[in-house]
Formats: C-alpha cells, sequence, structure tokens
C-alpha cells in the first residue's frame, strides 16, 4: 500500500512515471498503479474538505473530486493550478467577452489548417469557464458535441492543459489514470489528445488549442512546438478582437463625446449667431475667442483684424464716430476682475448711414480651469427702442396735457358752480363747457382703447353691405354745425356699395374731418366726397390747411406721432386718429393714402373694394 501511495503522489507532482521531453511537454510513459492516495483528495463540489500541499519542479494543480470515498479509478475531477491564478483567467475570460458567442471565420480558418497540418481528423479552439469547456471553434467533433459546443469542465482533457500552464500530451488516453474512465474516451472513442495553452498578455491562461484522434499516436517535440505556436496566433486573434472591440466602444464614446461637442458648439454658436445682437467673447488677457457675423455687419469692423478687444472697440468707436465713450475703461475693469457686469450706451454714425443708439453690456464669467476669467460682450442696435421711447415719452406728455387741460376746465367751472352763485344764464354756459370737455376727455379715453383692440386683435367687426353714399351722408350731418368750418359733400348719383363694419368706417372718416378741421386754421372749407373707380370704392377728406412736411410723411400713421413745429404745437390732440384709420382700413382689406392738395392742404384717401351689382338705384 505505501508502494502504491508513494507511486500515485509522485504523478501528481510529476515526480516519478512522467517524465518531461521539454519545457512546453508532458508526457506519459507509465503508470502501474490503480488508486490514488487519500492526501490528493482535498475538497468535494468546490467546497474545502481537505487538503494535502503539492508541489512540483514544473507545476502544481490542485483536485477537486466529484466524489468522496476510494475508487479504483480516478473519478472525473475540477482542477486548477491555484485559486489566485483561476479568479484573475476567469475574470479575463468575463472581460473578453468571447464566451458563448459564434463561430467566426478567423478561428474556424485556424481548426481547419491545424487539422490539414497535423493530419488529424478533430481539433478544437476551447475555452475553459468555471464549469464548462467551451468550443470558439472545431473542427472534426461528433455532430451533437458541435451542436452543444461545450462539455463539462470536469470531463476536460483541456482543464489539465489550464493548470500546468504548459502543452500537454496524452498518446493514449486508455493508458492514463485521469483519463480513463473520462466520458469523452469512452462514448467518444478519443484515444489521442495533444493541448497548447491559450496564454494572454497578461500571463493567464485561458484555455487551449488542441488536437485529437481516435487512435493513440506520436507526437514529437517539433509538433509541440507547432501546435504552441499556432495557439498563439489563436490568442492573438482572442485580443484582437478584444482590442477591436474596446476601439469600437472607444470610438462609440468618442462619437459620443464629439456630437455632445458639436451639440455645445452648436448651441454656443446659435447663441452667438443672434441675428439682432454682435455678441464677443475674449479672455482675460483680451485676446477674441469668439464672435458673431452681426458684430461685422453692424459696424464693418472685423474682430478678427485685432490683436486684442481693447483696439477692437478703439476700432468700433472711430468707425462710428463715437468721442466720450466710457466703453473702453469698462472694458478694462471687466478684464481686470474690478467689475463683473456693466452697461453702456452710445450713438454711432456709419458713413452715408443715419445715427444709430447701441447698447453694450459685459459680464465677467469663470472659465474651466481655475482662476480663468472671460469676458462677454453683447452689442444691441436699440435704435428703434429709443424711438418708441421717445414717442411713449411723448404720448406721456401730450396725454398729460389733452388730460388735464379738460380736467382743468372742468374743476374749475365746478369751483364757480360750487362757491359762487352765477346767474342762470352763466351757469347754463358753464354746464355746456363742463359738457364739451368731459366729451373730449371721452373721446380720448375712447382713442386709446379702440387702439389697443385693434392692435390686440380684439376688435369685432360686424361686416355687411353697406350703402357709402348714406354713411358719408350721415357723417357730414354731425359737422354740419361747426362753428369754424364748413363741409362740402360731394356723392355721386348712382349708389356705392362695399363690405364695412357701418361704425367703424365712420370711425375712420370722423378722425379725418376733425383732423381736416383741426389743421385748417384760417380755411373754412373741407370737402368729403365718395366715388367708384375701376370697381373700388373712394372715400376724399381733403382740406386746405397747413399740409404735411415732407420729413413727416413716413411717420404720419405711428402711433403718438405729431408734426411737431409751431403752427401745430397748439393744435390739441394725440397722435391716435390716424393710426385708428390705419388700422380700421387694413381690416377692411383696404388702404388709406394721403397727398398735397392742389392750391395747398391735404387730401386723404380710403380706398377698399365696391360691391358690384348693387349701385344701379339711383338717389331721389
Amino acid at each position: 500500500m505505501g508502494q502504491i501511495r508513494q507511486a500515485v503522489c509522485g504523478l501528481v507532482r510529476g515526480a516519478y512515471p512522467v517524465t518531461f521531453s521539454s519545457s512546453r511537454m508532458i508526457q506519459l510513459q507509465d503508470f502501474r498503479s490503480n488508486r490514488y492516495p487519500d492526501g490528493c483528495r482535498f475538497a468535494v463540489f468546490g467546497k474545502i474538505k481537505e487538503k494535502a500541499p503539492v508541489a512540483s519542479n514544473t507545476y502544481d494543480y490542485e483536485t477537486y473530486p466529484r466524489e468522496s470515498g476510494r475508487t479504483n479509478l480516478m473519478k472525473p475531477t475540477i482542477i486548477y493550478s491555484s485559486w489566485e491564478d483561476e479568479q484573475r483567467r476567469l475574470q479575463e475570460l468575463r472581460e473578453l467577452d468571447i464566451v458563448g458567442t459564434g463561430p467566426e471565420p478567423s478561428f474556424d480558418r485556424i481548426t481547419k489548417l491545424v487539422s490539414q497540418v497535423f493530419d488529424v481528423p478533430g481539433s478544437l479552439i476551447s475555452l475553459v469557464t468555471e464549469d464548462k469547456q467551451w468550443f470558439k471553434s472545431c473542427v472534426g467533433l461528433p455532430e451533437d458535441l458541435k451542436e452543444a459546443r461545450s462539455t463539462e469542465r470536469e470531463h476536460s482533457l483541456c482543464q489539465y492543459v489550464v493548470a500546468a500552464k504548459e502543452a500537454i500530451v496524452v498518446e493514449d488516453t486508455l493508458a492514463d489514470p485521469r483519463f480513463a474512465e473520462n466520458p469523452l474516451v469512452h462514448s467518444y472513442g478519443l484515444r489521442f489528445y495533444a493541448g497548447a495553452p491559450l496564454v494572454s498578455s497578461k500571463g493567464n491562461v485561458l484555455g487551449t488549442l488542441c488536437v485529437m484522434d481516435s487512435k493513440p499516436r506520436r507526437f514529437s517535440e517539433l509538433q509541440v512546438g507547432q501546435l504552441c505556436d499556432f495557439a498563439a496566433w489563436v490568442m492573438t486573434e482572442i485580443e484582437l478582437r478584444r482590442d477591436l472591440r474596446d476601439k469600437e466602444a472607444l470610438t462609440r464614446e468618442l462619437l459620443k463625446e464629439k456630437q455632445t461637442i458639436e451639440a455645445q458648439r452648436d448651441l454656443i454658436r446659435s447663441a452667438f449667431d443672434e441675428p439682432f445682437e454682435g455678441k464677443l467673447l475674449c479672455d482675460s488677457s483680451g485676446r477674441i475667442l469668439l464672435h458673431n457675423k452681426r458684430l461685422l455687419e453692424s459696424f464693418l469692423v472685423n474682430p478678427e483684424l485685432y490683436g486684442n478687444v481693447h483696439a477692437f472697440v478703439d476700432g468700433l468707436l472711430q468707425a462710428g464716430q463715437v468721442t466720450g465713450s466710457a466703453l473702453p475703461e469698462k472694458i478694462k475693469a471687466l478684464l481686470e476682475g474690478r467689475e463683473s457686469s456693466f452697461l453702456e450706451r452710445f450713438s454711432s454714425q456709419m458713413p452715408g448711414e443715419e445715427r444709430k443708439d447701441f447698447q453694450v453690456s459685459g459680464i465677467l464669467a469663470e472659465g474651466e480651469q481655475p482662476g480663468e476669467r472671460l469676458v462677454y460682450l453683447s452689442i444691441r442696435e436699440r435704435t428703434e427702442e429709443e424711438r418708441i421711447d421717445r414717442m411713449k415719452s411723448e404720448f406721456i406728455s401730450v396725454v398729460s396735457h389733452e388730460l388735464r387741460t379738460p380736467l382743468t376746465s372742468i374743476m374749475g367751472f365746478v369751483e364757480i358752480l360750487l362757491d359762487r352763485r352765477p346767474t342762470e344764464e352763466k351757469r347754463m354756459r358753464y354746464l355746456e363747457t363742463i359738457h364739451r370737455e368731459a366729451e373730449r376727455l371721452t373721446q380720448l379715453l375712447n382713442d386709446l382703447l379702440d387702439l389697443q383692440k385693434m392692435e390686440s386683435g380684439k376688435q369685432q367687426y360686424v361686416f355687411e353691405a353697406v350703402n357709402l353714399g348714406q354713411l358719408v351722408e350721415e357723417v357730414a350731418d354731425s359737422w354740419r354745425d361747426h362753428p369754424t368750418h364748413r363741409l362740402l359733400l360731394h356723392c355721386p348719383e348712382k349708389r356705392v356699395y362695399a363690405l364695412a363694419d357701418s361704425d367703424r368706417m365712420k370711425q375712420a372718416l370722423h378722425n379725418l374731418v376733425s383732423n381736416a378741421f383741426k389743421y385748417s386754421p384760417g380755411k373754412e372749407l373741407v370737402h368729403l366726397s365718395l366715388e367708384e373707380i375701376d370697381g373700388m370704392a373712394c372715400i376724399r377728406v381733403r382740406d386746405e390747411g397747413l399740409g404735411i412736411p415732407q420729413e413727416a410723411r413716413e411717420k404720419l400713421f405711428s402711433k403718438f406721432y405729431r408734426v411737431d413745429n409751431s403752427d401745430r404745437r397748439k393744435i390739441g390732440g394725440t397722435g391716435l386718429g390716424l393710426a385708428i384709420v390705419r388700422e380700421i382700413m387694413t381690416a377692411h382689406g383696404g388702404t388709406v393714402e394721403f397727398e398735397p392738395a392742389p392750391g395747398g392742404g391735404t387730401v386723404f384717401l380710403l380706398r377698399l373694394e365696391a360691391l358690384q351689382g348693387m349701385g344701379t338705384v339711383e338717389y331721389p
């Protein structure tokens, strides 16, 4: 018994019947014992039961028998060199993500070539996992194994190569007690096996490249070397596959990062490409990093031609003939960190253009690097805003005056009526004045409300077939008793109809007649006429008054606009009447026009489409 124990222990340690023909090959020579010692059996199903240290000049491995107890032959066993090596090896296998993948031509070519070179019926690329031997590529295997593409690890011959970390040759499996009862040997007739380890660049043995035959055969040291070279080729393909996968993943990440950067760039550019503002970004030294086209279009000064923002701003102000601006000093304070923001306005006049108003805002921002400062400048034209602000100021002034005048008159006469006892004649005159001024206030408020509704689209229009001759007569009748002016009416014999809102058209005509009276001081006559020309109904209001200056014609229909000169300054009004007329005519699909009247004064013309076939009846 002791001799048997010694012989089997020698086998496990690689001492007594095993000889080494090269550093890469373990070749079985002889085995006379059919039993193995208890000291070599120390684990069952992966759980530590009993451990006996084993050592070898060539390699160490640990055995995990499937069953405990004595047996005549060695039972199927899971083995590995050490627990630490096994964990490192399995971790790399998981990272390679190759186990379970489908066939690939690059590996199939190798197994076919290996079978041809060594003249064997079977070859395979085997990857050894925790519990399986999985085939990445195989040639000459039975159909069931080929379909399963794996076997249990404990039946695997390749696991011995993984444990040994070098090539193993078994010239006759029936002569080796480790494999004599192996299901692969008995069920599939496996008699010859030679396997070379697949050693990764990290030094882990992941599996084998092996050749097999159904009859015993010899395998020379030269052939073992060739098989190891083929195994290195397989490992190169595996790592190339991993590198390609990693590069594809890196490419996807880079593409994603590129898309993110492009999206951020597009966002920045979209912010900088604001069509109404010139924008510029510079660092704390004043170096211009980014600018948009609007900056060049507004001032015809290219920031790229200047070394820094100071030179650019000087060129910008010089091009616009701007003097005395505090803008350079404010930008300097921002760059030096003495200020965090500023707002500056200036007026500029480029050659051949009208003077324009601009507003520059500057903001100090933190850069990506610690202590890095960036300065963001926005230059916006506010000429129209300035014009609107002036108009609002003028409007407030006008409305205040227009409100104050009737209110002052009303309050004055009311105080007289309360504090004194005027005669009946004076009392009636005072009440008439109060009534007239109240109507003036009402008209002002009505104009404001009407214009607001029209501009917001809330004004309701009731369109119907309107007899325009009758409409202008009603307007003329309301002005018949005017104390200073006479309105002369000119209508055709044939009736003229149009699709219109009668009340709104009367409002437009009243505004025009009122303006004609107000702007014709010392001239008594105002003419109101109606005619149909080329299918269009044309209503004209002509005065013989002050006329309209050339410079005022473009702004005449603007809200709150009033011609400003000494002749007109004492004439009342809010500057809303003509704006209301334009809104009414636009809603009717018509137009309002004006032109100088022959001999002085102004003619206003309202044009809208006439309804055909309704004007055959003559006036009585």
